[in-house]
């Protein structure tokens, strides 16, 4: 039996399609936050929600202490019980370097003390962020802000907001990011293996495991009780030992060191597959650690924790997902205090030396439960991961331990939203609800947090701190000692159930398909048809930013007005910055904040002149009046030049005043270059993984042989192919057994399919589609309309609008209804920046009209924009990485349902900094990008085609946000579009020769070792989908798994069978 382990990011022939989209019209939760101290103040959220266009009062009170302290308020009338109030503000204090400023919320029946925080400084702008809810529906109360100190200082406040939602409001913002974050669009394709597609196949889908680590603590008491155990084992795949490891427990007297409890407790962990955090190392409290350590002197307490951390990571390395490794050091510093200021991260290097796979967490209390304690603010907690992080530790996770009274879910998903900013995985490592409470507001009070944190993106686990001990738990229990629950165990239970998709049933449509919705994690899927059964398993700022690489090598140079002619051959003058004796066989990335005056915007271009050639070209910018734009680029100079020029036009040729600052060039050279691109690759497309191997009882198994075989690729690469490949098998073999995607050259667009009036013909295209649906090659659909008159049917061009507009519609519903859920991305309407026969037949929103079809005929399909000249060149005005930009904004502002960036990469000589640039700036929509077309100009030699085809696939691969490669391929018998990979027998070109050597650098193949004295074997891999083979003895296991984009080692527990 395979299980399917197809919800990480992974296109298969079981595709994900978009998430799952509520319909929902109220306001929109908006998770932005700054950690930077800014010049300027950002825009308020939600436009400043209720308290848009309230100037805030000055109130004076008198301290105990007799002192008189002046803060801004805000009056507030008629809040809601029960809603959630979202708050946000700058802040920037005049009389003090910085402050701890406190944001409070008094009504005439309760005070909240504490409802959002942020560490301000003098000069500059801080943002707080936080929120409330009331249990009252006060007529009159102050929102105010003070140092937390009580200090008298000035307080400026820019930019408040405060914006309500209902409780049902604020579920829905929930679901829609658990949709989002949480599950996938799933459709399964069942077909003969011709390729035919069959309808009416019965299909039964069940997640057989969950891919979000839920789980608890545990304690001794699990041992030898195998209620204890089943109960655990039935809810949770993570788990955390709650004192067992802890310093006291394994060495309550000097060097008499006890590992026999742990080790038990991690038998039954491995036995059932559990993944678990390894808690904790050190703990920075006294109170907390062994009592014979606290009267040592400095040296002797130096010999004891370098035995401590020697012995505890060496004999567990690479059994703990996890280590917290000085625990609770925003609050404590006993180490610190003793050893010197750099004993933490002594620790934190000392741990990652031992066990490198490990990730290691800092882990804190009073982070999320509450803003009002001065020790553990969130931004105590990012200095101080900083402050280490400076210090060359290695620091890959947050924990917040989660320890609440009433829980406050506004404050605690605005802290999250900072945390985030730090981009590292989150975990809350100790969640529970004070024994203060009634068991049922323990559950009602749990149930909120929970629901806070598996809905926020950056919550990548999450632990209940509910180990049963002999008679209680610390301090809330899920369950009696009958393993009955209580109120908290039937929350968690609930939640369980409604986080799992659980087992579906249904039959394949006409399509030959199924498509489902579904939480991340591994399924088995029963397919049964005919008495078969198949199991299968971007803004313009007010102010320029500082300059990149600190201004490179023109850091501190003058610019100079250079006079250069426009294109109506007018004098006109331009900034200019003067380089000498630049590099030959050298990367420059170029950037600058521009502004004008003259006009309301234009667009700029940057340009070089060296002494021996021109770059007419290397960076372009939507620049604005008034404000300060950013322009991103660069060029490669192959022979070095002793004088070179950069200079700014204005592309339109007008005369304007060109304001250029923060200006930066940074050379790189080749070698330096391909680093870079490796970083990136071995950051976002490869993952650790560790596989334990141990027979049933747990016991690890040293000596394990291990084979390890990539079975598939997670990133999508692929080529066009033409009709050509009907029937040829020898091109058939050849391109399935390099590719993993499709794309169809001509035979999807308009003029094939129908190129006389009503005569509609998709036999080629579904001859073409059974080869891949045949082999497991997902598709792209290329192109439903097609703006270029030229590669518009000819019967169409002479068509009245009306006419015109039946015809679309025709084609549209046509296309659309024969090939729903059969592509992963449909281009909808072919480069459309530089063409727009529809638009100016039809009216300015038919492309608008184009997408809303597309995406009510096929939801689950992926929506593109495709365009040329947007990474190949900045030199084409109509396709500048701003007027991409641009106009997928208008049509989002439409209300399209925009979901991929299409660049299609016909290349003559490829300019890897431009690419790099324009990339970085579309990433910043958050969209994917697919190279859609990539070729290089015939007007080049067969080996220069290579050279450049390799620098362009090295640069997409590289980039995090290019999502997958299709090559401009197909072959024909006269040849290939502009370059081909083999000749007509099927030999490679050079061209052919660089992607077969990429694909395979590109690919982990077949890795063998053993597994050490842990029973653990490690490697680093390419994402994608893997077979493993253990032998031990005369014993095998045979077992898949997948590597799916994340920062943290995938870990993945094997059990030999007796």
């Amino acid at each position: 039996m395979q299980y399917l382990p197809f919800f990480c990011p992974l296109l298969l022939l079981l595709f994900l399609g978009s998430s799952l989209v509520l319909s929902y019209d109220g306001p929109l939760y908006d998770s932005s936050a700054y950690r930077e101290c800014k010049l300027l103040p950002e825009e308020p959220l939600y436009n400043g929600g209720i308290l848009k266009d309230q100037d805030p009062n000055l109130l004076r009170s008198i301290l105990d202490n007799g002192d008189q302290v002046s803060y801004p308020t805000f009056l507030l009338q008629n809040l809601t019980q029960g809603n959630k109030y979202c708050f946000s503000v700058w802040i920037k204090i005049n009389n003090a370097d910085s402050a701890l400023v406190r944001a409070s919320l008094v009504t005439e029946e309760t005070t909240l003390s504490c409802i959002g925080t942020v560490i301000a400084k003098q000069g500059c702008w801080s943002f707080l962020k936080g929120g409330f809810v009331l249990t009252s529906s006060p007529k009159l109360s102050e929102l105010n802000l003070q140092d937390s100190a009580g200090r008298d200082i000035d307080i400026e406040i820019a930019s408040a907001s405060l914006q309500p939602f209902t409780e049902e409001q604020w579920s829905l913002n929930q679901q829609t990011k658990i949709n989002k974050a949480r599950k996938r669009a799933v459709i399964i394709h069942v077909s003969d293996r011709h390729g035919a597609k069959l309808q009416g196949a019965a299909i039964t889908v069940e997640q057989v495991s969950k891919d979000f680590p839920f789980g608890s603590a545990i304690a001794k008491t699990i041992i030898g009780n195998s209620r204890y155990q089943k109960w655990f084992t039935e809810r949770f795949n993570a788990a955390v030992f709650e004192n067992e490891l802890k310093w006291d427990a394994t060495e309550p007297t000097p060097g008499q060191v006890n590992y026999t409890i742990p080790d038990q407790m991690l038998k039954f962990v491995r036995a059932n597959q559990i993944i678990t955090r390894g808690h904790n190392i050190f703990w920075e409290n006294p109170k907390s650690s062994p009592k014979w350590i606290l009267n040592l002197t400095s040296p002797d307490l130096q010999s004891a924790v370098t035995s401590r951390i020697q012995s505890l990571m060496s004999r567990y390395k690479e059994e703990f997902i996890h280590w917290d490794v000085s625990n609770e050091m925003l609050h404590f510093d006993f180490y610190e205090q003793k050893l010197g200021p750099n004993a933490t991260l002594q620790f934190f290097t000392k741990a990652h030396q031992i066990d490198p796979l490990a990730t290691l967490f800092m882990n804190e209390y009073n982070v999320v439960e509450t803003c009002n304690d001065d020790n553990s603010t969130v931004d105590t907690y990012i200095s101080r991961m900083i402050e280490l992080k400076q210090g060359g530790v290695t620091m890959d996770g947050i924990g917040l331990q989660g320890h609440f009274d009433v829980p406050n879910p506004p404050l605690m998903r605005a802290i999250l939203d900072k945390l985030a900013t730090l981009g590292l995985p989150i975990w809350l490592t100790e969640v529970d609800i004070s024994k203060q409470f009634s068991k049922e507001s323990q559950a009602i009070y749990l149930e909120e947090v929970l629901r806070e944190g598996f809905s926020h993106p950056a919550v990548n686990g999450m632990i209940l701190w509910t180990a049963i001990r002999q008679n209680s738990c610390y301090q809330m229990c899920l369950t009696d000692n009958d393993f009955n629950n209580l109120p908290a165990g039937d929350t968690v239970d609930k939640l369980l159930k409604e986080w799992q998709t659980g087992i579906l049933e249904g039959k394949t449509n006409e399509h030959g398909s199924y498509s489902f919705h579904g939480f991340l994690g591994e399924y088995k899927v029963t397919a049964k048809y005919d008495n078969k059964t198949v199991i299968s398993t971007f803004s313009c700022k007010s102010l320029p930013e500082a300059p990149l690489y600190n201004g490179g090598i023109i850091k501190n140079q003058t610019q100079q007005i250079h006079n250069n002619l426009s294109l109506s051959r007018t004098a006109v003058k331009s900034p200019a910055f003067v380089l000498y004796n630049l590099t030959g066989n050298t990367m420059y990335s170029f950037s600058s904040w521009i502004t004008i005056n003259g006009t309301d915007s234009a667009v700029i271009k940057a340009s070089l002149t060296t002494d021996n050639n021109t770059f007419n070209c290397m960076g372009t910018v939507s620049a604005k009046l008034g404000c300060w734009s950013f322009l991103k680029g660069g060029f490669v100079m192959e022979s070095p030049s002793n004088y070179a020029l950069i200079y700014f036009q204005n592309l339109d040729g007008g005369q304007i005043n060109i304001t250029v600052s923060s200006a930066s060039l940074q050379p790189f050279t080749d070698q330096q270059w391909r680093i870079n691109q490796q970083l990136l690759i071995e950051t976002e497309r490869k993952r650790m993984a560790t596989l334990h191997v141990s027979d049933v009882d747990g016991n690890r198994l040293q000596g394990a042989t291990i084979v390890v075989e990539q079975v598939s690729r997670d990133f999508p690469f692929g080529s066009a192919i033409a009709q050509t490949i009907l029937g040829n098998l020898p091109y058939q073999n050849w391109f399935f057994e390099r590719f993993n995607a499709a794309v169809f050259e001509d035979e999807l667009k308009w003029y094939s399919t129908e190129p006389q009036p009503g005569i509609v013909n998709y036999t080629t295209p579904d001859q073409m589609l059974e080869f891949v649906r045949r082999n497991q090659i997902i598709a792209r659909g290329h192109n439903i309309f097609w703006e270029n008159p030229n590669f518009t049917p000819s019967w169409v061009r002479n068509l009245t609008g009306p006419e015109l507009q039946t015809a679309v519609k025709f084609r549209i519903q046509s296309l659309m209804n024969h090939y729903k859920n059969e592509f992963i991305h449909w281009d909808v309407d072919n480069e459309m920046l530089h063409y727009n026969f529809y638009e100016q037949r039809l009216g300015p929103n038919a492309s608008l009209q184009f997408f809303e079809t597309a995406q009510k005929s096929d939801p689950l399909a992926r929506l593109f924009m495709n365009e040329f000249n947007v990474l190949e060149t900045c030199d084409d005005r109509n396709s500048t990485v701003d007027a991409y930009i641009s106009r997928l904004g208008e049509l989002g502002k439409g209300g399209v349902s925009m979901d991929g960036i299409g660049l299609e990469g016909h290349f003559t000589v490829p300019n890897p900094p431009l690419i790099r640039a324009v990339l970085d700036k579309l990433a910043t929509l958050g969209l994917p990008i697919w190279l859609t077309e990539v070729d290089i100009s015939k007007s080049l030699d067969q080996e220069t085609q290579a050279r450049y085809l390799e620098a362009v696939l090295r640069e997409g691969f590289s980039h995090p946000s290019i999502n997958g490669i299709m090559l401009w391929t197909a072959l024909h018998p006269y040849g290939c579009y502009q370059m081909c990979l083999t000749d007509n027998n099927f030999q490679n070109l050079p061209a052919g020769n660089v992607v077969d050597t990429l694909l395979k650098e590109w690919q982990t193949g077949a890795v063998e070792g053993q597994t050490d004295d842990h029973g653990s074997f490690s490697f680093d891999g390419f994402l994608g989908e893997y077979n493993v083979t253990v032998n031990y003895g005369n014993r095998t296991a045979n077992s898949s798994f997948t590597l799916c984009r994340d920062d943290e080692t995938k870990h993945w527990n094997i059990q030999l069978q007796s």
